[in-house]
């Protein structure tokens, strides 16, 4: 099976990990994979970066082309469409409707040349259908659980830590977690006082001088490597992603995986594998994303309920233990790419016309997958 990968590939953006999660796993599910990136950063992984030496036009005709990048770029060339059998958008977009998306004037005409349309999730979706003439479904991407293996943590010591982690921008709204911390902690009656919370950051806007006024609150505005990531989130014990917005949120699935559990908004990406099962949905009020428009609204988080869930975290840790070993079960089985790209087929033959052709030859190319497998718990091992 051939297939034509529109995609940006760089580990510095939410699309360029994605694109290159999705090459590596149509790669490992046997997908005769031609790369034609929107743009490249370095470092790659060997198996993406030589795809960068394939003729494209060897591949021609291609059963499948996939287009993933933000809306106001979807969109199918001329030559993409003659040379593909059959043409997939996919996309996410984080507020309810797509008044401030750019290229929105083309938005149709650059849609009705797909053959099927994806999104991330819910919000995606309904934002996308006013315009998209193709049939459409919900589909969320994925990560690779293998760089997050699972780390046994301290449930019970005095310590217990709320993180956060990524570029903490307005979206991601980690002020609201920063006064829900710092109310609980400042509130004469609660005993919070083993409480820390970890703010890592990418982007500027928090400043140092919180850690002066909020007692036990840390910003960590660095870059990071993946091992000293990895050594982050084993520390943390809950992450906390109050976000007005995600398509999905990378950082709470790495963290689930290696054992933490999530206090999230349940609202957007977050729905596509949030459950209380495992994790902690966090209540919202829809508010205009902008004072001058009503229709393209997001989620504002409810402090108060936050600040609930945060104490009621603190107080019940063996609770909280229970669900994150469960999330460590969970979502790297359910969110894993390999596990997207087969619902991806299968979303193809039961929802779109052609799609089942799409669907029998990835069937006949597939490679027996090795399933990804957490390491047992020191508590499974003990029973065992």
């Amino acid at each position: 099976m051939k297939v034509l990968v529109r995609i940006p590939v760089s580990p510095y953006s939410g699309y360029g990990n994605d694109g290159i999660g999705l090459t590596e796993a149509l790669l490992r599910w046997g997908a005769d994979v031609y790369l034609h990136p929107t743009n490249v950063d370095p470092p790659l992984p060997n198996e993406v970066a030589r795809l960068l030496t394939k003729d494209l036009t060897d591949g021609v005709p291609y059963d499948l082309y996939i287009n993933h990048v933000s809306p106001d770029l979807l969109s199918v060339s001329p030559e993409a469409k003659a040379s593909s059998n059959f043409t997939l958008g996919w996309t996410m977009w984080e507020y309810s409707s797509l008044e401030h998306c750019s290229n929105l004037e083309t938005m149709k005409e650059r849609l009705a040349h797909f053959d099927a349309l994806a999104s991330y999730d819910a919000v995606t979706k309904g934002a996308m259908d006013e315009y998209a003439p193709s049939p459409s479904f919900v589909l969320q991407g994925g990560y690779d659980p293998s760089d997050w293996p699972y780390v046994e943590r301290d449930w019970h010591g005095e310590r217990f830590s709320f993180g956060m982690n990524g570029q903490l921008h307005e979206r991601k709204d980690p002020f609201v977690a920063i006064q829900a911390f710092q109310e609980l902690k400042n509130d004469p009656e609660i005993e919070f006082e083993g409480a820390e919370m970890h703010l890592h950051t990418t982007v500027p806007g928090l400043h140092p001088m919180m850690e002066k006024w909020c007692p036990k609150l840390r910003v960590h505005y660095v870059t990071w490597t993946k091992a000293k990531l990895r050594e982050f989130y084993a520390s943390q014990h809950v992450l906390l992603a109050p976000s007005r917005g995600e398509g999905k949120n990378l950082p709470a699935l790495e963290f689930m995986s290696t054992g933490g559990t999530v206090i999230a908004t349940n609202w957007g990406g977050h729905t596509g594998w949030l459950s209380s099962e495992y994790a902690y949905p966090l209540d919202y009020v829809l508010r205009p994303a902008d004072p001058n428009s009503e229709t393209a609204q997001n989620a504002r988080a409810s402090k108060d309920h936050l600040k609930e869930l945060m104490l009621h975290a603190y107080r019940n840790r063996g609770e909280v233990q229970n669900k994150a070993e469960i999330a460590a079960r969970t979502i790297p089985a359910m969110c894993s790419w390999d596990a997207v790209v087969e619902r991806l087929f299968l979303n193809l033959a039961q929802n779109v016309e052609g799609g089942q052709r799409v669907h029998d030859l990835a069937m006949a190319s597939r490679i027996p997958p090795k399933r990804w497998k957490r390491a047992p718990t020191k508590s499974e091992v003990e029973i065992s």
